[in-house]
Parts: C-alpha cells; structure tokens; sequence
C-alpha cells in the first residue's frame, strides 16, 4: 500500500495532497465535536441556575456554535474527500492500465501474449479475478480508511485523557478484533465467489431435464435418474465447505459480541464510577461514552477493506511489469536500401514450453517482387512461417534475412513497418471507415486520394460513399450514426487497408487464409482479384486449398513443417508429387456427378 500511495503522489500531486487533507479533517472533525459536546455538558452542569446571561451560559453558546461548525465540517470534507478519492483512484487506475498496455505492446514479437500465464498476470493487473478491484480501489479504500483511524485514533488519544491508560486498552482489543473480522470477511467472500463458480455446474446438472432442447434425449435415453444423482452428490460436497464456515463464522461473531460487550460495559461502569464518586467530571462521562462510541467504528468490516485487499495486490501486479516509454521511430532505417530477395535460413521454431518443433529447417529464398503461394494442410506450419518472416516471432534457430541484414529484435520494429497483412482473423476496429484502411500506414492518413484509389480498387468507393456519414462512419452499430459491415465488406475493408500499406512503401504483403470461412470458389475469387491488385508487389499467399493459389509465380508445399515441393502450380501438376495428389483430391469435391 505504501507503494500505491508514493505512486498516487507522483501521478497527481495536488488531487493526492487535497484528498489526504481532507481524509484527515473528515476524521478529525468528529473528534472535536466529541470534545465540545464534553466541555458543553460540563458548561451546562456549572450554568444550571445562573441564568442565561450569565459567563458560564455564553460559554456553552460557544461551544454549540463550535459543535455545529464542526457538524457541517464533517459532512462537506466528508462528500468532497469521497468525490476526490474516486476521481484520484481513477487516474491511479488509469495511469497503471495505460503502464500494463505499454509493457505487453513493447515486445516486437507477440508470443507473450499467447502465453496464459502473461495474459494471467495482465488480468490480475486490471483487477479482474476473484474480486473485480482496480488498483485504483485501493485509493479510494485507503482515503476512506484514512479518516475513520483518524477519528479512532482521536478517539483513543481522549479517551485516555479521561483516564490514562484506557483509551490505549480499548484501542488495542478492537483493532485486533479488526483485523480477524477483516481476515474472516475476505475470505467468506472469495469462497462465495469461488462456492458460485462451483455452483454452476451443479445448477447446469440440475436444469438439464428440464431443458427443452435436451430433454427429448434425457427422456429418450432414460437420464433424469443420472442428472438427479450427480446433483445431489455434488450439491452436498460443495455445501459442506459451506456450511463448515458458517459454523466458524457464527461461533466467531459469538466471541466478537462476548469480547465487545464486555469491554463497552466495563467502559462505561468505570467512567460511570469515577464521575458518581468525584474522579471525573459528567462531561468526561460524556466524552468518554462518544469516543467508545466513535471506537466501535474499528470493527467495521466492509467494502473498503476489499478494495485496499484486491486493490492493492492488482497494483502490485501492476507494479511488475515494467515502465516502457512511448516509442520513437528510428534515425536511421536499416530497410531504406532497394528492394531485396528475403530468405529463410535453416529456419527453426518451437512455441515456449512445447517438446516440437513446428518448423524443421526452413530454406526458402522470395525474391522481390514474386508472389509466393504456401499450401499445406492445417497444423503443417504454414502460418508459423508468416509469423517469422513478418517478424512477430524470434525463430528458436535459424533467421530470417532481408539482402543481407538478419532480422532481430534490434531491427524488428521497424521491419513490421515494411510488412502489411491480411489476416484471417484480421482486425475489425470500431472506428470510422476512414481510421479502418488508414491504418495500413497511419504516418499517411491524410493522404485522401490514396484512401480513395484503395477503395476503389478494393470495390468499396460506391459502398462508403452511401454510408450514413461517408469516410465518417464507425463501423459498428453500437455508436451513433454507425453501422454493422457484412463479412465481405470487412474483408475488402482488410485488402484496402493492406493495400493502402503498399502504396506507400511497404516490401511485403502476407494473405494468411484471410477467405478460410468461404466456400473455396469464393476464396479463389478473392485471391485471384487480390493477384491483380498486387501485381509486382511481393507477396505471400497462405492456403490450404490448392486450387486458390494457382495464379501465384511460385507454389511451396509445408507438410509436417518442412518444405517437401517447389516450383510453380503447372510443374507440380506435372511432377505428380504431393501437391498433385492434394489438388486432385480437393477438386473432386467440386466436380458435377453426371446425370
């Protein structure tokens, strides 16, 4: 926690200092009140029968003004400390997700971000788990915390005023009774959540029969005796833990009240007793009867103490990753020399933790300019290979060269910079239609005749020209004015956008099965519209189907992550190898049965 607060300080000075003034004067206004209240009964008992005008009466007056000044003190530090706590906790939050965001997008390569133990650690950074707490919770949890062991503390210090030694007492057993109720409440509720999850399964157990989608089978094969046995056996494991806790917890809330009790009790006989035998005034008995009470404030056990709990461990997550400054485009550009041919050498690669590898020594030379088809059948690497030459991937042996500059992790930044793809799972940004193909060389977004000559060339001038707001519009209906693109119309969106790339200057173009969920003729289609666009561009074309690629220069077969044909489509018909087998078996598909 400590950690958290030196953060909050460093992100917003001012909003932190404000809100720590006023967690203290929100915790300290009561304290006075108490203390004015004391010394009015004190005033009132040394008035009664003097008179209004009196010296003794005009100082009660002024103590019931003090007490009012501070009534409407606690109140407004009370509501401006809560308004400035939330909007501090979200700057917190804000300012840790944007330092989680900029640690998992440092890497050049994405692998991290397949890795579930990564994407664990990004989740628990966010606050998202057991309990859903942002670190910035913890501020505002803090703050709220603030001012009530400000009040308590105040409370202890007049407490012992009255009669020393007490105060200190008091304050002890509570906050060790605290701290147990606060240790017994985080983890009631992380059972609750975990007893949920459990849960489901056996209400999905106990809602099957009853399901009308399944319930033709569940009668058909005679299963409502199975499902009511398995939820029975399940619903009473889980509810043993269950009702295990709440036996603890009853027994503990017995000793708690036990434990409070007898310490309010001997509390207020003691004051009682010094004020009835001459040893405190009745304003002490006053005084001390408001701090006991303003005491019991220690007890509380609520959401506060879940959020600086959850909060602070999702800021120490936080707190891992490291700091990592906007980045800033290179001097120099190892790239900026002509075109040249990209080969693969003895690539190797294998995903962390896997025994395999899913590429064996890949030798492989693309010259500039030629447009290079890779078949295989799924899992036969095919998309590994793309990930490696765009360099989203460090090979696990091998390189990738580009002339004769290897591309590592020094230079991989800016070789993506010379990279435009079209993914199957290519990205579908709620923006504008503008924003969606710009993207394909932001540094270039105001170029409004290459947007335009993309578009058309893509077949989606005439579409954006009769949308609601033209190059304006957000692809998406969930915002005004925006609309919802049909899966053809995303994917010329994605060919305009790698088109827009190329246009200016990017080396290579990657199709990774961008068409998979169509029908082959249709994917043979796209790709052979997509050869003509890029014409003289090199480029890559990833498929499983052996028939969309046969306009490509070149055809590589992958099977089991080795390259086993080359050459072009008519001469690995003609070598009758692989390539050929598959081709012919994939086209039977299509052939027409004849009448």
């Amino acid at each position: 926690m400590p950690a958290l607060v030196g953060y909050s300080f460093s992100v917003a000075p001012a909003l932190t200092t404000l809100t720590a003034v006023l967690a203290v004067l929100a915790g300290a206004a009561p304290v006075g009140i108490t203390i004015g209240i004391g010394e009015l009964v004190d005033g009132l008992t040394s008035a009664i029968g003097q008179g209004l005008g009196t010296p003794a009466a005009r100082e009660c007056y002024r103590w019931v003004v003090l007490i009012v000044v501070l009534f409407f003190l606690t109140h407004i530090t009370e509501s401006a400390r809560t308004a400035l706590g939330r909007a501090l906790g979200r700057r917190v939050t804000g300012r840790l997700s944007e330092r989680v965001m900029m640690a998992a997008s440092g890497p050049a390569t994405i692998g991290h971000l397949e890795d579930p133990a990564y994407l664990g650690r990004i989740e628990r950074a966010r606050g998202n788990g057991t309990i859903d707490m942002p670190p910035g919770e913890a501020i505002f949890g803090f703050s709220t915390r603030a001012s009530l062991w400000v009040s308590s503390i105040g409370s202890a210090a007049l407490l012992t005023r009255v009669t020393w030694g007490l105060g200190l007492i008091v304050f002890a057993v509570f906050v060790v009774i605290h701290s147990r109720l606060v240790r017994n409440y985080r983890i009631a509720v992380i059972e609750t959540v975990s007893q949920t999850t459990k849960l489901r399964r056996t209400s999905y157990l106990r809602d099957v029969p009853t399901t009308p989608g399944v319930a033709r089978e569940v009668r058909l094969f005679g299963l409502a005796a199975f499902f009511r046995d398995a939820y029975q056996a399940e619903w009473r494991v889980n509810m043993m833990e269950v009702w295990q806790r709440r036996r603890e917890h009853r027994l503990f809330v017995v000793i708690v009240v036990v434990v409070t009790g007898v310490t309010v009790a001997s509390v207020f006989y003691y004051l009682g007793y010094r004020a009835a035998t001459g040893g405190s005034t009745v304003g002490d008995l006053a005084l001390g009867g408001l701090a006991v009470r303003a005491l019991l404030q220690v007890l509380r056990a609520d959401e506060d103490d879940l959020r600086i709990g959850f909060g602070s461990k999702a800021a120490a997550e936080a707190f891992a990753f490291p700091v990592v400054a906007t980045p800033v485009g290179p001097d120099t550009d190892p790239w900026s020399a002509p075109v040249a041919t990209i080969s693969c050498e003895d690539l190797r690669f294998r995903y962390g933790g896997a025994s395999g590898e899913v590429l064996h020594g890949i030798d492989l030379a693309i010259p500039a300019g030629q447009s290079l088809a890779v078949v295989g059948l799924n899992g036969a690497g095919k998309t590994t290979l793309a990930r490696l030459i765009a360099g989203l991937d460090a090979p696990s042996g091998g390189c990738v060269r580009v002339g004769a500059t290897p591309i590592e992790d020094a230079n991989r930044q800016s070789w993506q910079r010379q990279v435009v793809a079209v993914f199957q799972d290519f990205g579908r940004y709620e923006l504008t239609v503008r924003d969606n193909i710009a993207f394909g060389s932001l540094a270039n977004a105001d170029d409004e005749e290459g947007l335009r000559a993309v578009a058309r060339q893509a077949g989606l001038l005439k579409i954006i020209e009769g949308l609601p707001k033209g190059w304006d519009t957000v692809m998406s209906s969930g915002f005004d004015g925006g609309v919802d693109a049909s899966g053809g119309e995303w994917q010329r969106i994605a060919i305009a956008r790698a088109l827009f790339g190329l246009r200016h200057g990017a080396r290579l173009l990657i199709m990774d099965e961008p068409a998979a969920s169509l029908d082959a003729r249709a994917e043979a289609q796209l790709y052979d519209t997509f050869h003509e666009l890029t014409a003289g561009a090199t480029t890559i074309a990833i498929s499983h189907r052996f028939a969309t690629v046969r306009k490509a220069e070149r055809v590589v077969v992958l099977d089991n992550g080795q390259i086993v044909e080359d050459g072009t489509h008519e001469d690995l018909i003609t070598a009758d190898g692989r390539y050929a087998e598959l081709f012919r078996l994939q086209a039977k598909r299509f052939e027409e049965t004849p009448s």
